[in-house]
Order: structure tokens, then sequence, then C-alpha cells
């Protein structure tokens, strides 16, 4: 059986790594094959497990049996041998009494509907006693009439709460026995190693098919009922090595509950071969069974995981970097693209991802245990010699794919301008200045622009001119393209335009009689415009398109007579009421044409307003209308001076309107005073209307509040209070620095004290004004001074 068996085991090895995806040359990496004749057997077991319960039902023998009549379980279960008799001896040996667990031997429990309580839940309107019923053409809730509203109703399952215990049926008592189920099991064991001889069909099943297998020969069969014992035991199984391993074979029982029902012990013979191997610098087996040398369960085979890892990540990162290289050559320009050669860059840098594998899967291969290699074979070599040649080839692409002025020149004179394009700009990127080279460019870009838009036009003339070697036909038409383009938007009124065009011009260098040229026609044109919309009235327009004019000297007259116009134009036109408007126009009309018609218009227009302002300065009337017009004449006065700064005489008819002020606030203070004296004195801030009729003081002691009461424009009272009115005494000292700014008179020592625990208002006098002082026992609530509304 043994004959030739090493051969036999190499080619069954060879064909198991090739279904498992191994190296080629698996063969070679074999190092060494231990065959034998192996004897194996199995141990069939079939055993039976029994199971104790205890099953009770109610006692029929009569209700509430005496306590002395009840018997304790005569078995034990835990020491109980369930095989010392049948299960139905055993039912009948452990029937006993015992009190019901549910009522404790009472036979009665609580009512599950009531709970104990006599009362039900109405099942007419679930418990709620309202329920909903039909009145005509509408629906409308109504008492249940089952329960009366009340939501429940007397329970009818129960007697006085309890009803008879479901388990015991009302006796208080339930027999008990013990019932014993029986399963029975099969147990299949193998010796000596389990994975060795898992190429044995039906080996670790209880089937016949293990007995049919030709790989093996059955040396014997043993069958006996109940344990098998030693003397049933042939020489083969003993040979075997059945005694020794026995132990291992047999089922784990327990004694009160397990029995062997019966055992079969079969005994096999077959070849074995285990194949030794080397590779990824690990060693390995895989066991060989049978007459086929099968593989079996037992084998080392971690190198093959190794091996399909590192081959894996090499896949991947392969594929990732010929990725990178396509893209690294390609994206560089588009001119890699469009290159026909380019195509055998691509091809080469895939070709790289191949060659890498194989030069993994070699090397991984021809590792052995300790860093030794294998011999090479000639396939070791496609993967370094693919790997090499699409190196050459990708490196001798990037080298030597690149544009050429000759190219240039052919592409342009054939008319294929955009292939000409990528190596134009390619070979103005490289920055090649050779005369050849200048030649060729502006050659193409000439070429290149005809039939473009003109702004198209002078941004790709654009891209080539920053080298400025030999650009100059190639600025000269970029220039004469400006030009055009200025022009035709300047007849376009595009003014925005034009002035980029004229920046870009001088930018670039352009001469400056070109640039001096375009500029006069547009402020020539600015003057046109502002004349017309002088003419047509409309001084604002007007005046935006002259004060655009930036050379006034390139124009074909002077500007500053037109803009003068314009301006004295938006003077007369401001209304009456808007001095400044009419006094900025007009200086700004002398600053811009400092001539007699605009100097003397400023004149009159000074005159006329430091008249009116003497003229106000001097009114007579009431104290209220003259400090209104007073403070009217006074804003005009500042607002003049803003514009016509160091005027003597505007500086002059200010200081006399102050000075008129001052006499008529002169000994005066805000209460019982009109209504402008009180705002004159105290400032555009001390004063703010509360509503109607009332106004609040500002600027006054923290924690205090002051209003003035106001009536026919006159101020009549004073109220003065705690900000947290009704929890915080009023300061005196707050309420005395308040009445003398604002009557210029101080409460006396002694008004300021009062003794009592009652709420009370007090009258006193501050000096010409009747007061009422507030008071809560003997703190200072308020203070009421002149006639102040509730």
């Amino acid at each position: 059986m043994l004959d030739g068996i090493e051969q036999r085991a190499r080619a069954a090895a060879v064909r198991w790594a090739r279904w498992r995806l191994g190296p080629l040359g698996f063969a070679d990496l074999i190092t060494r094959v231990d065959a034998s004749l192996l004897r194996y057997g199995r141990l069939v077991t079939r055993h039976a497990r029994r199971t104790g319960t205890w099953a009770d039902e109610a006692y029929s023998g009569g209700a509430n049996t005496a306590r002395q009549a009840r018997a304790r379980a005569p078995l034990t279960l835990d020491s109980l041998d369930l095989w010392s008799a049948s299960p139905e001896e055993l039912a009948e040996q452990s029937s006993h009494l015992a009190d019901c667990g549910r009522c404790t031997g009472a036979g009665q429990v609580s009512c599950p509907t009531c709970h104990g309580s006599l009362r039900a839940r109405c099942s007419g309107c679930g418990g709620s006693g309202k329920r909903m019923s039909k009145a005509r053409k509408s629906y409308k809730m109504v008492n249940c009439s089952e329960c009366r509203g009340n939501g429940t109703k007397k329970c009818v399952r129960c007697s006085k709460g309890s009803v008879s215990c479901p388990p015991c049926r009302g006796s208080g008592t339930l027999r008990r026995w013990l019932k014993v189920t029986t399963e029975q099991r099969t147990q299949v064991r193998a010796w000596p190693d389990a994975k060795r001889l898992s190429a044995h069909p039906g080996l670790l099943k209880d089937s016949a098919q293990a007995l049919q297998w030709r790989g093996s020969r059955t040396l014997g069969s043993v069958e006996h009922a109940g344990p098998l014992p030693d003397t049933a035991l042939g020489e083969e199984a003993r040979s075997a090595g059945f005694i020794a391993a026995r132990s291992s074979l047999e089922p784990s029982l327990e004694p009160l509950r397990d029995r062997v029902l019966s055992q079969k012990l079969d005994v096999f013979e077959a070849p074995s071969a285990t194949v030794h191997f080397e590779f990824m610098g690990r060693p390995g087996f895989v066991h060989l069974l049978g007459q086929g040398l099968e593989p079996t369960a037992a084998r080392d085979t971690s190198s093959f995981h190794r091996r399909v890892g590192a081959l894996m990540g090499v896949a991947f990162a392969g594929f990732f970097g010929a990725t990178f290289l396509v893209g690294a050559f390609l994206g560089r320009h588009a001119f890699y693209t469009e290159a026909p050669a380019s195509g055998l860059a691509v091809l080469a840098a895939l070709g790289l991802w191949p060659g890498l594998w194989l030069m993994t899967a070699t090397w991984a291969r021809r590792r052995r245990a300790g860093g030794a290699k294998s011999p090479a074979r000639w396939h070791d070599w496609l993967g370094v010699g693919l790997s090499s040649i699409c190196a050459l080839v990708f490196l001798g692409c990037l080298l030597f794919i690149r544009p050429s002025v000759s190219e240039l020149v052919r592409l342009t004179t054939s008319g294929d301008l955009p292939r000409a394009e990528l190596h134009a700009e390619l070979l103005e990127a490289g920055g090649d200045t050779s005369p050849a080279h200048v030649e060729a460019r502006n050659a193409f870009v000439l070429a290149r622009i005809r039939g473009l838009e003109n702004r198209s036009a002078v941004a790709f003339i654009g891209r080539f001119v920053g080298s400025r070697a030999g650009t100059g036909p190639l600025e000269a038409e970029r220039q004469r393209l400006r030009e055009a383009w200025a022009l035709s938007e300047l007849g376009k009124d595009s003014e925005d335009a034009v002035e980029k065009e004229l920046a870009a011009l001088s930018s670039e260098g352009a001469p400056g009689p070109v640039v001096d040229g375009l500029r006069a026609k547009l402020e020539n044109a600015r003057l046109e415009k502002g004349k017309t919309l002088l003419a047509q009235g409309d001084a604002e327009l007007a005046i935006r398109a002259l004060t655009r004019i930036q050379a006034p000297a390139l124009a074909a007259e002077r500007p500053e007579p037109v803009l003068t116009q314009a301006l004295l134009l938006r003077a007369r036109k401001c209304s009456a009421q808007d001095v400044l408007c009419r006094a900025s126009a007009l200086k700004q009309a002398v600053a811009v044409d400092p001539g007699d018609t605009s100097r003397t218009t400023l004149a009159a227009f000074r005159t006329e307003r430091v008249s009116w302002l003497t003229r106000a300065a001097h009114a007579p009337g009431g104290v209220g209308p003259t400090l209104r017009a007073l403070r009217e004449a006074e804003l005009e006065a500042g607002g003049l001076l803003s514009v016509l700064e160091g005027d003597a005489e505007l500086t002059a008819a200010r200081a006399d309107l102050l000075r008129r002020r001052e006499e008529l606030l002169r000994n005066r203070h805000p209460l019982n005073e009109p209504v402008e004296v009180a705002q004159a004195l105290l400032g555009p801030t001390g004063l703010e209307e509360k509503r109607p009729g009332v106004l609040t003081v500002g600027e006054v002691p923290a924690g205090t509040l002051a209003y003035l009461f106001v009536g026919q424009g006159v101020t009549r009272g004073l109220y003065v209070t705690a900000a947290d009115h009704g929890r915080k005494a009023l300061p005196a000292a707050s309420l005395q620095q308040i009445a003398m700014r604002l009557t210029g008179q101080e409460f006396s020592p002694k008004d300021l004290v009062h003794v009592g625990s009652d709420v009370a208002h007090v009258p006193v006098r501050l000096g010409r004004h009747a007061a009422v002082l507030g008071w809560h026992g003997t703190d200072l609530v308020e203070a009421h001074i002149g006639r102040v509304d509730p």
C-alpha cells in the first residue's frame, strides 16, 4: 500500500496548492514527505438521559383535607437514581399531597375582577360613568344606564370578594408526583486525531458511508449493548491504540441521570502522508489520508495567508501608483493628453502594476525559512523584466515627449491652431527665447487672434508677452486692439470701460501720445455731455459729468466755466430754507472758477444772510417766540460757518445771537416759564417728552425721577419722586438739588423732617411756589411743586 506513496503525496500536495491559489512551482518548495500506514478508528456511543420534574393536579379526595392526613414527599430528587425504576413506578412512589402554593391551603383567592372591593368596573361605559347617546341628529354624553354614572357596579363573579383557587379548584390541596422524561443521544468520536481523519467521509457521523470508503480498509467492527467490555476488543483495536485513547472517547455521563445504551467500535487502516514545505520565510505542512491521498484539516497554511495579504497589498498599491503616474504625466499640461506618444507612457505606467505584482509573487515563492532562497526558474524573471521595460519606457516618455519649434511652425502653417497653441504655451512656459521660437510664436499668435472677439484677442496676446522677448509685434497689435475697443466704448458712452482701457495702456507702457489722444477724446466727450445736461437744466447730472474730467488741459476748452455755471444753477435750484445747499454750491463755484460772477453771487448771498441774522438778534416779541427764532438763527449761523469758514461778519452775527439769548435767560429758571426757556436752560438733552403735557427732566441725581408739567406752553408744576417709588424713600439731598436747579430755591430744613407713622401730604412753601411733600411715616416719598396733575 506504500509503493510510490511519496511521489503520489507530492503530486497530491501540488494539486491541493493549486486549488488554494498557491505559488507556481509548489513542487520545488516541498522539503520532505513523511509517509506511513495509519490505523485509526471511531467509537459510536448511544446513551440516554433522564430528567425529573414535579407535576401536580388538584386533589379530588375532598375539600380542605386535614393537615395530619397530608404526607411529605417520600423521595428527594437530587439523590434519586432516575434509572432505579420505570417512570411509572417512580411517579407512583413519589405521589404525595401538598398545600396549594397560590392560596396557601385556603382554597380561596382574591377576586381578579374587583380585587376584593366587591365593585367591578362597569362594562357599559368602561368605568367613565358616561356614554354617547344620539338625540335627533346630534350626539351628546349622558350618564351610563347600567352603573347610573358611578363607573362601577356590583361584582357578580365573586362571593364576598373571593373566588375558588384555580390550581387546586378550591380544595386547598394538590397531589404531586415525579414526572420523568427520557432523551436519547448519539456521540461519535475518532482517534488518534479528528483533524487528520477529516478526509474520511462519514467517519465523524453515525453513518455507514464510513465503512464503504475505498480509501481505507476496515479491520474490524464490534457492537455491544451497553458499555463495550475490554474482552470484546480484538487485536486490531488494541494495536490501533484504542485502549489508551478510550478515556477521551467516552461521553461525560451523570451516574444518576445517564445510561449507555450501546457502543460500536470501528477500526480502519489507510495510507497517510505529511508533506512539509517552505515559502514566505515560514515552514508549513499538509496531512494527506487514504488511497487517493486526500487533504485533511490538519495543515499549517499561514504562509499562504501571508502571501495572499502581500499580493493584495501590492495589487492595491500598484493600482493607485499607476493611476498616480498616469495622472502626473497627463496632468502637467493639456499638450500631453493630445500628444500621439502619450498613450505609450500610459501603457508603460499601467504595465508597472502587473510587473511589481509578479516580482512580489516571485519574492514570496523563493523566500525560505532562515533567509535562504530557492533556486530561480525562468518565469521568476517575468516580473523583473516587465517592470524594467515599463520603467524605461515611462522615463523615456518623460524625457523625450516635449513640444518643438519646428512642430509649432508646421501646425501653424497647416492651420491646426488648437494643437499649435499647446506647443506655444509649453515653449513659452519653458522660457525659450531663441529667434526661431520668437518668430514662430509671433506668427502663431497673430494667426490665432484672427476671428477672435476684441476682448478675447487681448487676453490671448497677454498670455504670450510676459517674457518681453521679441514681443514688439504682439504688443503693438494689443495696443491697436485696445485703442479700437476704447473708441467703440466711447461711442456707447461707457466711460468706465474707457478709463479701464486707458489704465491698461498706461500700465503696459503704451506711447504717451496714444494715451493722451484717447484721454483727450474722453474728456471732450465728458465736456460735451456736461454742456448738454446744463442746457437741459439738469444741474446735478451736469456737475457729475464735469467733475469726472481728470485732465482738463487735454480738453478742447476749459471745463471750469461750464462747471461754475452748473454750480450756480444748483444754488438757484436750492430751496429758500436750505441755505446750506446754496452756500455749499456757491463756495464750490468760487473754488472752481474765481470769476466775477461767482464771487459777486456768493458776496450777495452772504450779505443777505448776515442781515437776516442781525434782524433775528434784535427782533422784538415774547420770550418764547424770541428764543425759538434765536435758536433757528443760531443753527443757520453755525451751518454757514461750517461752509464759509472764518467769515468775520457771520462770526459777529452769531455772537450777537448768543448775547441776546443770554440776556433773555438771565435770572430765569425752568419752572413757571415758557417751555422754550426750560429747553434753553436745560440743554438739548435736558428734557424729553413722556406724554403730552409731561416732560421728563434729564441729568437728575441717581435714584430719582423728575417731571415738568406743561400747560398752554408754560411749565406749571414739578413732580419729584424716587425711581423705586413706594419701596425706597426720596433722598432729601436729591430733592434740594433738583429744586435749586429748576426753581433757584431750596426747602427749609424743618420742612424736610416729619414725625409720625401714618401717610401724610404736608403743604410747604418753596420761595414763591406752593409745594406739597408726601410722607410715609418718617420717609419722604414725593414732592409736588406748583400745579401738578394727578
